[in-house]
């Protein structure tokens, strides 16, 4: 449909409406009413009256709506009082969000007064400043990532960034990077800084605190554990049945809330971005092994079956344990928990090209294509989990997630509500023996 029609459509019919409802009017008034007594002079009259009434009523909208046009622009251009070209630079330079034109190797050409103050200089001593050398990632390679990004023409949105300034202060910045060529032929870039130092603190905050908290808990958590223990150990044959009972509920609550401060003390180190990979010779085979049998009671309990697969020519690796048990126990853990019944887990790994693919199957209750996008998100449940296992917290996948990204790997899915889930693990496959390989 053209564009007139789009936006005439509505007034083009019911002026189709209302000349169907006066014509028809006219006729019904010829048909059923005797005009052979009336003066037609007089009647030819009024009508041409009518018309000329809504002939002028019709020239007083149009030229009024022209006149009440020509007036606004005319006022909005008097009170901007700017051509397009002089609008848009009053913008670059009076915007309270820092911009940055910089040649192809980071060089600042012009700044207006946000960016200045952002770095803490003064705008003539911005200019000719290399912007790379003032801004830095959490993982230095990164920021090489970005320049290369840059150079080679892809556009960046909203990198988060630690901005260097000149009083040292501390300032996180989101940082927005798209190249184009200007009227002289060169290539030159618009930068962005949005501010978020403030919301980067707060996060920081809560992370460390959740990280504090996490490790004073431990202590009381483990005594208690340690005295319900000793409680069963100490004459178990002057305890009841009933009292037998309390205590393993008292052991099994315990064992759920450790697990659930170490949960939030993975989190918190991810975030901080205290967790390395440490690397080191790791037998694949016994590694799962010891994670299924820590999950065997509650796959006996629910009667499932768990088929393992390993090849052999890969069995001793060298990478972190302590990441890779994260994401074995956490997969295969949920596996357990969201398969039905006399369900069946397929659990194993294998090589793919210069990999290592982790493979956790299931045929439980699936994911709902609408939470799919959000199962790595952290404190996030779908929502059939939600209504039939409430017992959870939604850290499991997204410490899944962190620890791959830290090992430098991915981690893929395939799901159907109702049928199943398969999470597939790739991670840098290197053999003992072999030259380590640079990050």
């Amino acid at each position: 449909m053209n564009p007139w029609s789009n936006q005439n459509k509505k007034a083009f019919f019911q002026s189709i409406l209302v000349f169907t409802i006066l014509f028809s009017a006219v006729i019904l008034l010829t048909v059923y009413y005797d005009f052979t007594g009336v003066d037609m002079g007089g009647l030819l009259f009024l009508s041409a009256f009518l018309l000329c009434v809504f002939a002028a009523k019709n020239a007083y909208d149009t030229t009024r709506g022209a006149v009440s046009s020509a007036f606004l622009k005319k006022n909005v251009g008097e009170s901007l009082d700017f051509t397009s070209e002089e609008l848009y630079v009053q913008l670059y330079k009076n915007s309270p969000i820092p911009y940055l034109l910089i040649d192809i190797d980071g060089q600042v050409q012009s700044a207006n007064l946000a960016a200045a103050r952002m770095f803490g200089m003064t705008q003539a001593n911005v200019t000719g400043l290399n912007v790379f050398s003032r801004v830095e990632c959490d993982v230095v390679e990164h920021l090489d990532f970005l320049i290369e990004k840059f150079r080679r023409g892809v556009s960046i949105s909203d990198e988060i960034v630690r901005v260097k300034r000149e009083d040292f202060k501390e300032e996180w910045a989101l940082l927005s990077l798209f190249r184009f060529t200007d009227i002289h032929g060169q290539r030159i870039g618009l930068l962005t800084l949005v501010d978020i130092t403030k919301q980067k603190r707060a996060e920081d905050a809560k992370s460390e605190f959740v990280s504090l908290a996490s490790h004073q808990l431990r202590t009381p958590i483990a005594g208690m554990k340690w005295s319900a223990e000793l409680l069963q150990l100490d004459n178990p044959e002057t305890l009841t049945d009933r009292q037998q009972k309390y205590i393993e509920r008292l052991l099994i609550s315990i064992k759920r809330m450790a697990i659930l401060v170490d949960d939030f003390l993975r989190v918190s180190r991810f975030e901080l971005g205290t967790f390395q990979a440490e690397l080191e010779e790791v037998k694949l085979s016994e590694l799962f092994e010891d994670i299924m049998s820590e999950q065997e009671s509650r796959a006996k309990q629910k009667k499932l079956s768990v088929k393992s697969f390993y090849e052999k020519s890969i069995d001793t690796v060298i990478t972190d344990p302590n990441l890779v048990r994260m994401i074995v126990t956490n997969l295969f853990s949920n596996a357990v928990k969201y398969t039905r019944e006399k369900g069946t887990i397929h659990i194993g790994f294998g090589r793919k090209d210069d990999n290592i693919i982790i493979t956790v199957a299931d045929n439980g209750m699936g994911i709902p294509a609408e939470d799919q996008d959000s199962i790595f998100l952290k404190l996030f449940r779908a929502s059939n989990a939600v209504r039939d296992v409430p017992d959870g917290t939604g850290l499991g996948l997204y410490i899944v997630h962190e620890a791959v990204s830290v090992l430098k790997g991915n981690i893929t899915f395939t799901t159907t509500e109702g049928i199943g889930t398969t999470f597939e693990v790739l991670l840098p496959l290197e053999l003992p023996g072999e030259k380590t390989k640079e990050d």
